[in-house]
């Protein structure tokens, strides 16, 4: 944990100056690292330092302000963040309020676990198949697909995004799903997927929908 020092020297210089909302903010901040260091949160494997470039992108912070980035993988951007408020709620008609909020990158916290490996292995294990993405017009016509794959009973899902098909697989196997089913342009056509089973070294068979849930029925 890291800040103490910079707290000292900052506050020497606002003394100096007679900058008195200076101090008053490292006063709140003295009384943050305070209360870490005598947290639980100082037992783990966590840094917490005073960053004097950090900003948030809404106006209406009133007090310190946070963020968090992972410890471990390549993704140096934050995952989440959030500060110290007062009145905002006053803009809702609820004066005197203050508080204290934090907001979640959901993407961003998702590709970390992915990259490091940390989703649960079970967690994965429901999903049988996946409907890779090519496209908004294959994702609309896979959605129609999927409906009936899941009222026949069988854990299924679309690739959120359209993306490089290899990228599409890794993800299937990471998550430990055994079948990716590929429709493209041809495959809509002809009415049928191309159904690919992860870790055999094959293009895939292309089947029927009905085809496709009977194998799974099996």
């Amino acid at each position: 944990m890291k800040g103490g020092l910079r707290i000292k020297m900052l506050a020497s210089i606002f003394e100096a100056a007679s900058i008195e909302i200076g101090l008053q903010g490292l006063k709140e901040l003295g009384a943050v690292f305070y209360a870490l260091a005598n947290s639980a949160i100082n037992k783990a494997d966590n840094t917490v330092f005073h960053d004097l470039t950090l900003a948030r992108g809404l106006d209406y912070y009133t007090g310190a302000i946070f963020e968090v980035k992972a410890a471990e993988g390549t993704l140096q951007s934050s995952i989440c963040g959030g500060g110290r408020y007062d009145d905002l709620t006053g803009i809702f008609g609820l004066k005197n309020m203050s508080g204290v909020g934090i907001s979640f990158g959901a993407d961003r916290i998702y590709d970390v676990l992915l990259e490091t490996n940390k989703f649960p292995a079970e967690l994965g294990s429901s999903t049988k198949l996946l409907f890779a993405n090519f496209g908004e017009k294959e994702a609309l016509h896979c959605l129609k697909l999927l409906r009936e794959v899941r009222e026949a009973g069988i854990a299924a899902e679309l690739y959120p995004d359209q993306v490089k098909l290899p990228k599409q697989f890794t993800y299937a196997e990471k998550k430990g799903i055994p079948y990716v089913a590929i429709v493209g342009e041809t495959e809509m056509n002809d009415g049928v997927v191309t159904l690919k089973k992860m870790g055999a070294n094959e293009k895939g068979t292309a089947m029927s929908i009905a085809d496709v849930i009977s194998l799974f029925r099996q």
